[in-house]
């Protein structure tokens, strides 16, 4: 064998190794989700949002050349133990990216104990609280923080039109103690009182009670024409009963925290004689029928519930970043979050065929604008989207069900009258 074959075979392998490590590279991307705890019946779910768009980014041959590898842990719908979670995930881990927590209670802990000393990217699905866009707005969050749902500072001005619109002029709202129902709940009784209402009562309750019988009676007098009950559906189940036990109007306003079937079950839909939800909504894009089939396929029927699309949208963009970036620096992905996001940029939508065209894209130089399963994703300099609300309710069979939306405009328009 001359050096010249030798050197050539040499450099060959050479080529091949570095092509099968980069074909067997791994980047993980953590994530703190609620599996137990009061939120557990929805954040079992969500979380398969989040694995289904790391099964649709692998498919379509990885993130940055990389395969994606999603590290999920629970944070029991506690702050402490999310916090730990997360720490976990960056110590250990090496994580640079989380997605999550559900609970605004625990997302706020985990980006002030862990994502932003240590210059993580914390992205939740769920995390509604206006307290994070006010932490924005104060510098707080260092850029680090993006959610793909809308802010409560919607939602709640949603509710306030979804009552008045049924004509409660009256309603007595209870709500948990943390930035999820404080936030709620202020907001919902500030667009209510603009538009004419009336809150008989404003409650708190602290979570993990055995009873919350004082608290309803509370609430109860005087008499509302409807309840609006802002929590989970662990505790939540427990005050619904006990509002029905004692007599209270079976008239329910109900927020995205309790979108669960299993909810509805537990309280018994015959005690709940009309229901008007309302949680994050998903705009009609190419990207929705495109999740929905592949959801079907790995896991079965789309449960009617929250966040399961926002879910897969905040693991995608996360992908797309590192891809943009070829980086999995937090800093990288943080700044590449927007550019994937750009309004001008080419459109691409879900599904494994999109996400090998957006590599091409952005292989050519170009911009794009991922459309997710949710709607557009455009995030304002807080970390903050728009978006519709939906409407839902439960039909004669005790079911949950989308019934219909309340538009960005709509909101919007109610928003400005209340400034």
């Amino acid at each position: 064998m001359t050096h010249t074959t030798r050197l050539l075979l040499s450099t060959g392998l050479l080529a091949f190794a570095a092509q099968s490590a980069m074909a067997a590279c791994t980047t993980t991307i953590g994530s703190v989700m609620s599996l137990t705890g009061s939120l557990g019946a929805l954040g079992q779910k969500i979380a398969q949002g989040a694995e289904l768009a790391v099964a649709d980014i692998n498919a379509a041959g990885g993130a940055d050349g990389c395969q994606l590898k999603l590290a999920l842990l629970d944070d029991q719908t506690n702050p402490a133990v999310g916090v730990d979670a997360a720490k976990k995930l960056v110590d250990v881990q090496h994580v640079t990216a989380i997605v999550g927590a559900l609970s605004s209670g625990v997302s706020a802990a985990v980006l002030s104990s862990v994502a932003v000393p240590s210059k993580v990217v914390l992205i939740s699905p769920a995390s509604t609280s206006p307290t994070f866009t006010e932490m924005a707005m104060q510098g707080k969050t260092g850029g680090f923080w993006f959610r793909t749902t809308p802010s409560d500072a919607l939602q709640g001005v949603a509710m306030a039109k979804v009552a008045y619109d049924a004509g409660y002029r009256k309603v007595a709202v209870m709500y948990i103690n943390n930035a999820y129902g404080q936030g709620l709940s202020q907001r919902f009784s500030a667009a209510f009182k603009h538009l004419g209402g009336q809150v008989t009562q404003d409650v708190v309750y602290n979570p993990s009670q055995p009873s919350y019988r004082a608290e309803v009676a509370k609430a109860a007098s005087p008499a509302p024409q409807a309840l609006f009950l802002i929590g989970y559906p662990g505790d939540g189940t427990t005050v619904a009963r006990e509002w029905v036990a004692a007599g209270g109007v079976q008239n329910f306003l109900l927020p995205d925290g309790l979108e669960s079937q299993d909810f509805i079950n537990d309280v018994g839909a015959p005690y709940m004689k009309q229901v008007h939800g309302t949680a994050a909504g998903s705009a009609d894009t190419p990207s929705l029928p495109a999740f929905k089939q592949a959801y079907q396929a790995k896991y079965g029927e789309l449960p009617t519930q929250a966040y399961l699309p926002n879910a897969y949208d905040a693991t995608v963009i996360l992908g797309l970043a590192m891809q943009e970036a070829h980086s999995t620096k937090a800093d990288a992905i943080r700044d590449a979050i927007r550019k994937v996001t750009n309004p001008k940029g080419e459109k691409v939508y879900a599904g494994v065929a999109e996400f090998k065209r957006a590599v091409k894209l952005l292989g050519e130089g170009k911009a794009i604008q991922y459309i997710g399963a949710s709607g557009p994703l455009q995030f304002d300099k807080n970390g903050d989207i728009a978006a519709p609300m939906a409407v839902w309710s439960i039909d004669p069979q005790g079911k949950v069900k989308v019934t219909g939306t309340v538009t960005v405009e709509q909101i919007d328009q109610l928003r400005t009258a209340l400034k």
